[in-house]
């Protein structure tokens, strides 16, 4: 076949999106900061789990001022539970630098995009071409799975080939379009919905003519698969405890893992030794399984009680200013076994 042609590739999808595209919260109005936090949301998270997350954010600082007012403690708050909190950090920070240096009104070029902490190509790209109608490209997992397979890119997934190849295709594609907004987006949406990983949907795909992967049987094949990383096994034993009243113990702690948010005591049983925790240890009440990226971790969540407060980060917590307090998702599937 032919090589594609990008105005013809450009103009069916746009075709598609305007029929096609799901009514997604941030899509109405397509305020520029709305568009900002969807697509650090959406970095490595399912949209389904995005969405009552997202409604939520915005509720709670419905304007970049309120998100660049609020302190890292609120936002973690806010965000506790979707995961990667670096990304809520970094959008913090990104929004004080926007209050700062833009007046609160976020850059509409891929260029000044660029200098606000925490906005990379892919994300400097969907806003200004998402929220400003920008001709700007933009390349993520499903892209370049997209490009791959229309131009028969044989680099496999995750290798700098790859997605130096696919963000070569993208700026052809979207230099070849009329609006940029409906183009990348019904790039993105076709990706998540039509060209999956596997057993892509060609029949229903508005660039499926165009393809070549399609056209020599190989749709299913590209992009090659990259390496798997290799996964660890981790046992990690949790301490509910609890005072008096009731109240939950806590503590705030920093690591690659830790994030600043809240964790309840954890570790090898015999580092509790000699220390106020070391009476604490009750019965087993319970076992689950968490995956962090490459970690595989099984839980094993023990009851207890202290009378005497331990030294360092802990805190006492109320069980109904749980949510108030940032924790990621495990705490959460721990406390359930909260009397």
């Amino acid at each position: 076949m032919q090589a594609p042609d990008p105005g013809q590739i450009a103009r069916r999808l746009e075709r598609w999106f305007a029929r096609h595209q799901r009514p997604l919260p941030w899509r109405n109005g397509y305020d520029p900061y709305h568009v900002w936090v969807s697509e650090v949301m959406l970095q490595q998270t399912r949209m389904e789990v995005v969405l009552p997350y997202f409604e939520r954010f915005v509720a709670r600082f419905p304007t970049l001022q309120a998100l660049a007012g609020a302190t890292e403690q609120e936002v973690l708050a806010a965000w506790s539970g979707l995961g990667y909190y670096r990304r809520a950090k970094m959008l913090r920070a990104g929004a004080i630098e926007v209050v700062a240096r833009f007046g609160g009104t976020v850059p509409s070029t891929v260029d000044e995009l660029l200098t606000i902490p925490g906005i990379g190509r892919y994300t400097a790209g969907a806003i200004a071409s998402v929220a400003w109608n920008r001709h700007a490209p933009i390349v993520d997992g499903n892209v370049a799975r997209i490009v791959s397979r229309l131009f028969a890119i044989e680099h496999s997934l995750g290798t700098p080939a790859l997605m130096n190849a696919a963000w070569q295709r993208a700026t052809e594609l979207v230099d070849a379009c009329k609006t940029p907004r409906a183009f990348n987006q019904g790039l993105m949406e076709v990706g998540a919905l039509v060209c999956k990983p596997r057993n892509p949907s060609c029949l229903l795909c508005p660039v499926a003519n165009d393809c070549v992967a399609r056209a020599t049987g190989r749709a299913g094949e590209l992009p090659r698969p990259k390496v798997k990383a290799e996964t660890r096994e981790l046992s990690i034993a949790l301490y509910l405890i609890t005072d008096r009243k009731g109240r939950v113990l806590m503590r705030r702690e920093s690591g690659p893992l830790m994030n600043a948010m809240y964790h309840l005591p954890h570790g090898d049983t015999s580092l509790l030794t000699g220390s106020p925790l070391a009476a604490a240890r009750g019965e087993l009440l319970g076992t689950f399984r968490h995956t962090v990226t490459t970690r595989r971790i099984e839980f094993s969540v023990y009851a207890g009680a202290v009378k005497q407060h331990p030294r360092g980060e802990y805190a006492w917590i109320d069980p109904e200013a749980l949510h108030d307090v940032p924790h990621p998702s495990y705490v959460r599937k721990a406390l359930r076994w909260l009397p």
